[in-house]
C-alpha cells in the first residue's frame, strides 16, 4: 500500500471515533495481542482528552481523509520546565514501515518546541518493534531511571 501525500494534525473532538478504531486494530494485532474492547479503549481516549495538559495529534492521507495514526500524551512540569508524556503512538498496521511514524514524530516534535516543550518522555516494551522504533528516531533508554508497578490493594 503506497502513500504518498499525507498530512498532519492537531487532535480534533472529530478525531474520537476513528482514533478508537484505529487504536484497537493496532494494538490487538501482533506483536501487541492486547485484548480491547471498543468501550475501555473510547473510555480511554474520551479520559485522555480531558485532560486540562492533553496534547494529541494525528495523520490522515490526503486523498481519502482516512486517519493512518494517532499520538495521544499530556503536558507535565518538571523541575526543569515542561515535557511532553507521549502516552500512545501509533500508525495503522498497513501503513507501518513506510516512513509515516517517523514523519509524523518530526511533526510532534516541531509541534512541541513550538510551544517550548523541549523534551517527550514515553515507556514502551523492551524487545518490541516500538523500541527499536524509538531510538532509530534519536529518542534514548534512560540508565538511571526505571518504571516500577505497584498494586494498590496490596499490603505493605
Amino acid at each position: 500500500m503506497e502513500i504518498e501525500e499525507r498530512y498532519f494534525n492537531i487532535f480534533n473532538d472529530n478525531d474520537l471515533a476513528e482514533i478508537v478504531d484505529v487504536y484497537i486494530n493496532v494494538f490487538s494485532a501482533e506483536p501487541w495481542n492486547d485484548e480491547l474492547t471498543h468501550k475501555k479503549i473510547t473510555n480511554y481516549v474520551n479520559q485522555m482528552v480531558r485532560l486540562n495538559t492533553f496534547k494529541g495529534y494525528t495523520v490522515r492521507e490526503k486523498s481519502t481523509n482516512k486517519l493512518l495514526g494517532a499520538a495521544l500524551g499530556f503536558i507535565r512540569p518538571w523541575y526543569m520546565g515542561k515535557e511532553y508524556h507521549l502516552d500512545s503512538f501509533f500508525v495503522s498496521n498497513d501503513y507501518q514501515g513506510k516512513g509515516i511514524g517517523t514523519q509524523f514524530l518530526r511533526f510532534i516534535k516541531e509541534q512541541l518546541e513550538s510551544i517550548n516543550i523541549p523534551t517527550i518522555i514515553l515507556d514502551t516494551d523492551r524487545g518490541y518493534p516500538a523500541e527499536s522504533f524509538y531510538l532509530r528516531n534519536g529518542f534514548k533508554t534512560s540508565n538511571s531511571s526505571i518504571i516500577l508497578f505497584g498494586d494498590t490493594t496490596s499490603s505493605f
